[in-house]
């Protein structure tokens, strides 16, 4: 139906072409081969024409042109009709005054019977030669014209109909091809891919909205079947870390508590034959050691809590600038018996996403730790502030440096470090580890670095404002 459309639309345009523009063509043509005669005329000897000159007029008056030429006296040189006198009166003599020696041609309506002419005076050989040419319409001659422009009148209208189906079908078929690449690139899994929308055309545009569509709810069910299979794989990672740390604690606890028990035992045979001081000297080393098994069966009970209750966190948004000055308070006393010198920087506006017990456990558990490993008269420097997508929490006190080599190793439970310049050991316990869990639970992190003069203990958390 398109094409058929196309077609009677070249159609119009042909005839319309025809009318409007044949008769200014025909004037063209016209124009031309009266001027090219003029210039043949010039370059002939008018006062000798030979045979080749009557060849020439010939050829003219076959493109319907005729001729009328004579001299100064109104002699007769050439005619195209035999009654030459007649016509060098008619055509020269009576209309003498028009003649020009830079003549142009004259258009005059007749009503078919004369169109354009050209009067021109030639000068040769000092005489002065009128040459009148015009143009006589005859129904041949203006056929053959007429074809030749309906000819070329269908050329260009099939061409700019050529290009007009192009550019239509163009148009159409561009949004098709744009379309059909969105859909294959859909169809390859790239689901963030959408179709150009075409409002020009309605069915297209349908379309459009039909794979963006399609592809919006595929990608919808991409991202929960990612973040389904993301909990699962950390889940699973869960699930292997757990299983690993049960191993690794039994190993260790088993080992741990040999030593106290061994004690407990040696020290309870020599009760047996023992009396007054020394029978109180091991009564305390037994309550001591007991004390020790309690420490470890308190932390072992904090790590199963902790391990069993990951999913039941209590997670809400949190001003760790009012976590961290309520947990100071409590230290107030315990920094005042040792003589410490304390200083606190906590930056305003510092807010996390997590469960407020277990990050007041990873803090207390830095603070003990700082405070034990410290002598009297030591410094303590406690910071929060704010960093590019997380929130970060130091303490920092004076002391001695921990060894590059247990810098790693320290976050395990149990961990048993060397002193430097001594053979003593230093018991790490459970603490670290419990920090490492709590805050790796809430997707932050934690470190150790060493100071000039001590060491800083720091863990972040992520940034909701």
């Amino acid at each position: 139906m398109m094409y058929w459309v196309f077609t009677l639309i070249m159609v119009v345009c042909c005839v319309l072409c025809y009318k409007v523009f044949f008769p200014f063509y025909y004037d063209w043509v016209k124009n031309k081969q009266i001027r090219e005669a003029y210039m043949d005329i010039q370059d002939l000897d008018l006062a000798n024409l030979e045979e080749d000159d009557y060849s020439a007029f010939a050829e003219y008056e076959e493109a319907n042109l005729s001729f009328t030429i004579a001299d100064e006296d109104l002699n007769p040189i050439y005619t195209t009709r035999d009654n030459q006198k007649y016509l060098v009166y008619k055509n020269i003599e009576m209309k003498k005054e028009l003649f020009s020696r830079s003549p142009d041609v004259m258009k005059r309506d007749s009503k078919l019977k004369e169109t354009t002419k050209l009067r021109g005076i030639v000068t040769q050989n000092k005489v002065d030669y009128y040459v009148a040419i015009r143009d006589t319409l005859q129904k041949v001659g203006a056929a053959k014209i007429s074809e030749e422009f309906t000819v070329m009148a269908a050329m260009l209208t099939f061409l700019f109909g050529s290009v007009l189906i192009w550019r239509f079908s163009r148009n159409l078929s561009l949004p098709m091809e744009q379309l059909a690449a969105a859909a294959d690139k859909i169809a390859a899994g790239n689901f963030g891919e959408r179709a150009a929308k075409e409002e020009k055309y309605e069915e297209v545009f349908r379309l459009s909205e039909s794979i963006n569509c399609m592809a919006r709810q595929l990608a919808q069910d991409k991202e929960q079947i990612e973040e389904g299979r993301r909990q699962q794989l950390r889940h699973n990672m869960q699930q292997e870390r757990a299983e690993k740390m049960r191993k690794d604690f039994m190993a260790k606890i088993s080992h741990e508590i040999k030593t106290p028990l061994a004690v407990i035992s040696s020290q309870s045979e020599m009760l047996v034959n023992v009396e007054g001081e020394k029978r109180q000297y091991y009564l305390s080393s037994i309550q001591e050691e007991v004390e020790k098994i309690s420490g470890m069966v308190s932390n072992l009970l904090d790590i199963s809590y902790m391990e069993h209750h990951v999913d039941g966190m209590m997670q809400k948004t949190l001003d760790m600038e009012e976590v961290m000055e309520y947990i100071l308070m409590k230290y107030d006393g315990l920094v005042k018996k040792k003589h410490l010198h304390m200083e606190t920087f906590l930056e305003e506006g510092c807010f996390v996403y997590g469960d407020r017990e277990y990050i007041e456990q990873a803090v207390n558990n830095y603070m003990m730790n700082a405070i034990e490993y410290m002598e009297l008269g030591g410094s303590l420097r406690v910071t929060l502030k704010k960093q590019k997508n997380d929130v970060r929490v130091g303490v920092y006190n004076t002391g001695r440096q921990i060894q590059p080599e247990d810098i790693e190793r320290i976050w395990s439970g149990f961990y048993t470090t060397k002193q430097k310049d001594s053979d003593a050991f230093s018991h790490v316990g459970l603490g670290l580890y419990i920090v490492q869990n709590v805050i790796t639970m809430q997707n932050g992190k934690c470190g150790v670095q060493n100071m000039p003069d001590g060491v800083e203990f720091w863990f972040t958390l992520p940034r909701t404002a």
